[in-house]
């Protein structure tokens, strides 16, 4: 099978292969769910009381999916809709200091309202997925950077770069870096420089020429019909998984030219110097007695990341109103995954500054100038959720432009809305709710999970799937008892078939029993799957319709992707 092998230059991961969830939200799924096995409750059982602060642990999710979902949900989870939201706590790590750096500039280019809604969707994909950027992306990696540099290098030196009687950076409120040791503190500061415009490494880094030797590398002798390869790949694993969302056009954008988020007609010259990093090789200087390269062990400075399974996962392959999102047509889906990513993204920037679900504002009518909000129930509403005036929920004043932090849109006096500089105090307090904490790459077990104040710690923990050896007693250790475990599967992984999804399931189910775990009991009432399709989904008639995974640990209405395991009580 031409996807059968893995990559050997696949060293970083830069995005997950499962979908974002509301870590919040499925622990109480859980919870419920789990009949006999003991969760956790992650709300006050009394309702007239704030929700305790929820405590998470992220190893090895790749990419901020699941703290920007959780964070812009997390007024849902409040003892009221006016309250401010309950505070959420995300302890990171990952297994290069690029990845981490990666989830403060993603989450930066979200929280950071100098841009308008739609115009940060499209950055926050642009860098996400794509390997090469606009002009002006690229210009605002460097503006963050610059930031992150100046921010973060007074955070690590004890200063302070705010003025008197300001308010303080909101990297500096958000983040949290006192896990690190100098060591890592010195090779994040290096990470931010690189993705400024005087690094050496990246001004004279080509990414069509690299990335076209990591393709030749990847087919050898296949590489004239890599086209083949890709259409193969794409129907016989991709869309008999069940991502068939993503379209095909897209899909093979990916695959040879790195874009795998087109924005209209623009260009995309500049590398995306957030995929850069360092990886630890071996030069071929000699050959040993049994015919074996030897030689020095070196760090190379290059694009190291995925270039097979693609971005779309994340956010392209789950929505909240799967009817509308995965709406079909002659068989065909109606929107593909780059649109339904878009409309996601946007879904959840504008809880953050409404501080309600797009769903329960938009049945409200309420756009300021009395327009309605009625369209196609087929059609996504991605324009309207970036453009929608959020001045009633945030008690602001549409009419009065002299104050931008009241309103995130204004009206223009030809009676149509306008963006105003701000996303007012709802988007203010939502990600002042957050408190995001860095572990560092090194010494993982003994330097973070082995130290006693992190014993019961955490409400859950989410693994991703090139993690999952870290299943260990040692991890369970800092799960609360009823705590939840949540593992990433391999699913939409190319190189792994339904046997080795299977199999794969079926090692995560035996670490996580070793570990102290008991798996998610499946809810009986969800409806049988019985109809007689093979393994890659194929109907007679030429339609594809994968079966959901009936498993323990796979829980209703969340994806079959994860897997979620109880810690016993003691």
């Amino acid at each position: 099978a031409p996807a059968m092998s893995m990559d050997p230059h696949h060293v970083h991961n830069f995005w997950g292969v499962s979908p974002a969830l509301d870590v919040r939200q499925v622990v109480r799924q859980c919870r419920l769910q789990g009949g006999g096995v003991r969760a956790v409750s992650c709300a006050s059982h009394d309702p007239s009381e704030p929700s305790p602060n929820f405590s998470t642990l992220l190893v090895g999710t790749n990419d901020p999916r699941h703290i920007f979902t959780t964070t812009a949900r997390s007024r849902r989870h409040g003892s009221s809709a006016d309250a401010a939201p309950p505070t959420t706590s995300f302890f990171v790590h990952e297994s290069s200091t690029v990845e981490l750096a990666r989830h403060v500039l993603l989450l930066c280019v979200l929280m950071t309202d100098d841009v308008p809604p739609a115009d940060r969707v499209e950055r926050f994909l642009e860098i996400f997925g794509n390997f090469t950027l606009r002009e002006s992306t690229s210009q605002l990696v460097q503006r963050l950077a610059a930031r992150l540099e100046r921010v973060v290098g007074a955070i690590f030196a004890g200063e302070t770069t705010d003025a008197p009687n300001s308010t303080p950076d909101r990297i500096a409120t958000v983040f949290d870096f006192s896990l690190l040791k100098f060591k890592e503190k010195d090779a994040l500061m290096d990470v931010f420089r690189s993705w400024g415009g005087d690094d050496v490494n990246s001004k004279h880094f080509d990414p069509d020429k690299k990335r076209d030797l990591r393709l030749r590398k990847l087919y050898g002798d296949r590489f004239d019909h890599r086209r083949n390869i890709i259409d193969w790949d794409y129907h016989m694993r991709l869309d008999a998984a069940g991502a068939g969302v993503v379209h095909m056009k897209h899909f093979a954008s990916f695959r040879c030219s790195g874009i795998a988020f087109p924005v209209r007609e623009a260009t995309f010259p500049c590398a995306n110097k957030t995929l850069l990093g360092f990886a630890e090789g071996t030069t071929k200087e000699w050959k040993n007695r049994d015919a074996r390269d030897v030689g020095r062990v070196v760090d190379t400075f290059g694009f190291w990341g995925d270039i097979t399974n693609g971005p779309y996962i994340g956010f392209g392959t789950d929505a909240e109103n799967p009817g509308q999102a995965f709406a079909m047509k002659n068989r065909q889906h109606r929107h593909n995954a780059v649109e339904i990513s878009e409309m996601n993204v946007a879904s959840r920037l504008f809880e953050t500054r409404a501080g309600v679900p797009w769903g329960e504002f938009s049945k409200k009518n309420g756009t300021k100038d009395g327009s309605s909000l009625e369209v196609d129930e087929a059609e996504l509403e991605t324009d309207l959720m970036n453009a929608a005036c959020v001045a009633e929920e945030v008690g602001g004043d549409a009419s009065d432009t002299s104050n931008a932090g009241d309103a995130s849109t204004a009206i223009s006096p030809d009676g149509k809305k306008e963006w105003r500089g701000g996303d007012g105090a709802v988007f203010h307090e939502t990600w002042a709710s957050l408190r995001v904490t860095l572990v560092g790459p090194g010494n993982f077990d003994t330097g973070f999970l082995g130290k006693p104040k992190r014993a019961e710690a955490f409400h859950a923990v989410v693994v991703g799937a090139w993690a999952v050896q870290r299943v260990t007693p040692t991890l369970a250790k800092v799960v609360k008892p009823g705590g939840v475990l949540i593992t990433e599967g391999s699913k939409y992984l190319l190189a792994a078939d339904g046997n080795a999804t299977a199999a794969f399931a079926e090692k995560t189910l035996a670490l996580a029993n070793l570990a102290g775990f008991q798996a998610v009991p499946f809810d009986d009432t969800e409806p049988v799957d019985d109809e007689p399709v093979t393994e890659s989904g194929m109907r007679h008639d030429g339609s594809r319709r994968p079966k959901r995974l009936r498993f323990p640990g796979v829980v209703k209405g969340v994806d079959d992707v994860h897997r979620f395991y109880v810690k016993q009580g003691e």
